[in-house]
């Protein structure tokens, strides 16, 4: 029986078992197809084959399993004059073959850097999803990223692009974000992507998320961006959360309320201050806490309505005995400016604030040194 041509089996691996397997077949003499059946038969081998299985293999029709070629080359190298040993050049050939048959398929295309975005894009196409793309992006090489915002764009898939978009704030960690802004403010046309995603980084992610990359932005600079995610993360986080950033943030030596930022920005949500500020003071000294909480304030409202929402905490920690919180705040605040003595004027005779806060804000601005002397203040 003849070696088949290339055209039957290919180069390739399955071709050189086949190869091998006729040598050994003219070193055994070239049996027929029934003694070689028989005499598989009549060994202790791993598995039996008919003169048609032998037949459709040595022509190159049919691949064997593992037991069947292992078998067919134990009887041919021991029949095989000056041949191999039967059992080394059966694990020999088993190897190839299985090594052939499990390895994963090459191509060009995987062979390129960009196969693996080419095919999330094939896959979002067919299956009508975002998943692909936003798995290709997570975490990855900023390069990657604008890349695949790229392809979705031109091929004006809005929705995908949006969906990609957010998911970034969800699938980096906290120590790539600040690279990847970077990249982004470089890219034309991403500096809205950036504000989103830091934005959505603060309001979505854990404490010790949020300071790292609190902490990594501004270690290069960028106190603007640090400020961004700031923001968003006391606009959606509860009052606890906030007094444990502020507590990590002031560990660190980075003041929340020296970051510079970007713009302005709308009210960021600050129910609880009060809370807030006895959380933080349980770990942070009175001075410290005070500006924390004038800064979240700050944040929030500016302007009068802040010195009135300082004033209302001023008087809420009185009542409970934080007198030197209390008095920190105060001092704070009216230490501004002309324009915060003339805001307390407003609090002391205003019918937002009740005869309680007045009474107890009078108190405590007749303390020493906590209202300038000049000011007059009596209501």
């Amino acid at each position: 029986m003849n070696m088949p041509t290339e055209d039957v089996v290919p180069l390739g691996p399955a071709r050189q078992v086949l190869s091998d397997l006729h040598k050994l077949y003219f070193l055994a003499g070239t049996p027929g197809l029934r003694e070689i059946s028989s005499g598989i038969a009549a060994m202790d081998l791993p598995a039996m084959l008919n003169r048609n299985l032998v037949s459709d293999i040595l022509s190159g029709k049919k691949q064997p399993n593992a037991l069947q070629l292992s078998s067919l080359v134990r009887f041919l190298a021991d029949r095989a004059t000056n041949g191999p040993d039967p059992e080394v050049e059966s694990n020999r050939l088993v190897a190839i073959l299985l090594d052939a048959t499990f390895a994963p398929e090459h191509t060009a295309e995987e062979d390129s850097p960009n196969a693996p975005i080419e095919a999330a894009l094939r896959e979002a196409s067919s299956r009508g999803i975002a998943e692909p793309l936003i798995r290709v992006c997570a975490d990855k090489s900023p390069a990657t990223v604008l890349l695949v915002l790229k392809e979705i764009s031109e091929r004006k898939w809005h929705r995908f692009l949006k969906q990609v978009e957010d998911s970034l704030a969800e699938t980096f960690t906290s120590a790539n974000i600040p690279a990847l802004v970077a990249e982004l403010r470089l890219a034309k046309g991403h500096t809205w992507v950036v504000e989103r995603t830091l934005s959505r980084f603060g309001a979505l992610r854990s404490v010790e998320d949020v300071t790292e990359t609190m902490r990594l932005l501004c270690a290069v600079g960028s106190t603007g961006d640090a400020s961004t995610v700031l923001h968003a993360f006391l606009r959606f986080k509860k009052p606890s959360d906030a007094a444990r950033l502020y507590e990590f943030l002031l560990r660190l030596h980075l003041a929340p309320w020296k970051l510079r930022d970007n713009r302005l920005r709308e009210n960021s949500f600050t129910s609880g201050v009060a809370e807030f500020a006895l959380l933080l003071n349980a770990t942070v000294d009175a001075a410290d806490t005070a500006m924390a909480v004038y800064h979240r304030l700050r944040v929030a409202h500016g302007g009068i309505e802040s010195s009135i929402q300082c004033f209302r905490v001023c008087t809420q920690m009185l009542d409970i005995d934080k007198d030197e919180l209390a008095e920190a705040l105060a001092i704070l605040v009216l230490s501004r400016s002309e324009r915060t003595r003339s805001d307390l004027q407003i609090f002391l005779s205003s019918k937002m604030s009740t005869d309680h806060e007045k009474s107890v804000m009078r108190t405590l601005i007749a303390r020493e040194n906590v209202l300038p002397c000049d000011s007059g203040a009596s209501g």
